[in-house]
């Protein structure tokens, strides 16, 4: 893989080249575990630091698609018009930061875990307002990402 095609892949999706280069260190140290200067480096703990990066970016969007979740819920099902116009800026807010930190490689997990992540934001939800939230999220992950 040429460097530009490298440095693309870690601009498009960061989450995605985390994994890979995680891997490719993987079967660097297999493949050359003779070399000195590869010896002297503590790859295990390299590997996992790369690893740790992509889950906390993963782990960020899914933060920010609950507290979408949650405010649209309060926008559409809590009724209370004087907060209204706040909810909806951070819905505004928290959609424009999930773009920021979505990677298209998270989409099949989160897609696997969304259920999840509606159900916590229902529960949030209901606990500080006294409404009945649906049990199905009204709103697809599509919408809520792009």
């Amino acid at each position: 893989m040429t460097q530009n095609r490298k440095t693309n892949s870690y601009e498009r999706d960061y989450h995605q080249w985390t994994i890979e280069q995680a891997q490719a260190l993987r079967n660097l140290v297999n493949t050359y575990h003779n070399w000195q200067e590869l010896q002297d480096l503590d790859w295990d703990n390299i590997i996992e630091e790369i690893e740790s990066l992509g889950r906390s970016e993963y782990n960020a969007v899914v933060s920010l698609l609950r507290r979408q979740i949650e405010h649209r819920l309060k926008v559409d099902y809590v009724p209370l018009e004087e907060c209204h116009r706040k909810w909806k800026a951070e819905v505004i807010a928290f959609q424009k930061n999930l773009k920021g930190k979505y990677a298209p490689s998270m989409k099949p997990k989160l897609e696997n875990q969304f259920t999840e992540i509606y159900q916590d934001a229902v529960e949030i939800v209901e606990a500080e307002y006294d409404v009945n939230l649906p049990e199905q999220s009204p709103y697809s992950l599509d919408d809520l990402i792009f």
